[in-house]
């Protein structure tokens, strides 16, 4: 061991007969622990919520959306055997047809209320196979409002949140009118529009507030019922990896002309919130170990004035102002590295174990600290990343460092004489 490094962790003990010191010692490496922790435990929460949002959108969307440059497609099952072929990566596809319409409900007391929705006609065997629309008629992870079947003919599956608002149940009658066929004229005004009587047959919680609440889903001959289409609008892709869909959706294009969507580029917006927010929450909470560090630096700053006598000793038997830099700083570094790493073990073990502690502390306390009826998911998702805890680990050592430079800038500075003259 270096002599600058025996010395440092000599000095951390203090004096016998003032333990004074150690005690704040002690408390600087729990700040430096407790900043640490926190952070691990906060961006491993923030980081599975990502995760979980995007595992949510990723599965209600799908990967990738195919159209027809110009007009509708006829031959679906030619046009889903062509991208197939061009693309091994695609597993799964089916049809799709969208419309704006305005939905009206009859039930038990007279006509409920009325709302826009989009209404998406698909094919349920092969849509369960692209989405997780049946799922979504479940009460499975978290879910609390989903009930029924995927839509036959004449029958619809509503958001739960539209179907509140429509006052609409399980087997409610549902009148569907969207805009007429016709061209409006000074001769031919135009109509009332095409009006199709549904049964709703089931709700969906997608667990995403724009499907619930905007969203209503039937099948592809109901679909063209509504709309008077005799082809669908586009198919819909679910390939072996979602993030594959930018590469995927270029060759498309380039190799066979259609128009294709990601199912990132309709969230680009959030996932940039979510990025941002993430960052801001770090930076925020970095200030946390700024706090320990500055401890760190007055524990410094005090051992320098207990030892005033050592360095002067030091100093007279030939160690140099340099060597007496390298002490304090290797001291500070000491209790920010120790902090760290307890902190970085306390913080992975909190956040591997968080659901079992949320639980204990919802049992003292008597309250569900963590609702699925808010929150959409029914345990805290937590996602560590390893490139988070880099950063931490970085972050935290860099602040102890430049704690330590003014403690040992100030005590290199040391007169010899002036520390020994009085002792």
């Amino acid at each position: 061991m270096r002599f600058e490094s025996f010395v440092a962790l000599r000095y951390l003990r203090g004096k016998r007969k003032n333990r004074f010191v150690s005690l704040i010692t002690v408390i600087s490496v729990l700040g430096v622990t407790v900043g640490v922790m926190t952070l691990i435990v906060v961006m491993s929460v923030m980081s599975g919520f990502d995760d979980a949002l995007r595992a949510t959108i990723i599965g209600n969307r799908a990967h990738l959306t195919v159209e027809q440059r110009f007009g509708q497609i006829h031959d679906v099952e030619g046009f889903i055997e062509e991208v197939k072929a061009a693309n091994p990566e695609v597993v799964a596809a089916g049809p799709i047809i969208q419309a704006e319409a305005l939905l009206r409900a009859r039930t038990a007391f007279g006509e409920g209320g009325a709302t826009g929705a989009f209404i998406v006609g698909v094919d349920p065997e092969r849509e369960q196979e692209v989405t997780q629309l049946a799922e979504n008629l479940t009460r499975q992870r978290g879910r609390t409002h989903g009930t029924g079947e995927l839509p036959e003919e004449r029958e619809i599956v509503l958001g739960y949140l539209l179907a509140n608002r429509l006052g609409a149940r399980l087997g409610t009658d549902i009148e569907v009118i969207t805009d007429a066929d016709r061209s409006v004229s000074p001769f031919h005004p135009g109509g009332r529009g095409r009006s199709l009587w549904l049964s709703v047959s089931g709700i969906s919680q997608a667990q995403m507030s724009d499907f619930d609440t905007l969203y209503a889903f039937v099948d592809i001959p109901t679909a063209q019922l509504i709309t008077g289409r005799d082809g669908v609008d586009a198919v819909h892709l679910r390939l072996t990896d979602a993030f594959d869909a930018d590469p995927v959706g270029q060759r498309i294009e380039q190799q066979l002309g259609h128009v294709t969507t990601t199912w990132y580029e309709g969230q680009r917006a959030f996932f940039e919130a979510l990025q941002q927010e993430k960052v801001v929450m770090f930076i925020i909470l970095v200030f946390i170990i700024l706090v320990a560090a500055f401890n760190i630096t007055s524990t410094l700053i005090m051992v320098v004035m207990e030892k005033r006598r050592d360095i002067g000793i030091l100093r007279t038997i030939g160690l140099s102002s340099r060597g007496v830099l390298k002490l304090f700083i290797i001291e500070g570094l000491l209790i920010g590295v120790s902090g760290t790493l307890v902190g970085l073990g306390a913080g992975i073990l909190i956040a591997h174990n968080l659901n079992p502690i949320a639980e204990f502390v919802a049992f003292i306390l008597g309250v569900d600290i963590f609702s699925s009826q808010i929150y959409y998911f029914d345990r805290i998702p937590v996602s560590i990343i390893w490139g988070d805890i880099a950063w931490i680990t970085i972050a935290a050592v860099a602040l102890t460092f430049l704690s330590t430079l003014y403690p040992a800038w100030s005590a290199a500075r040391l007169d010899p004489v002036d520390a020994l003259r009085y002792e």
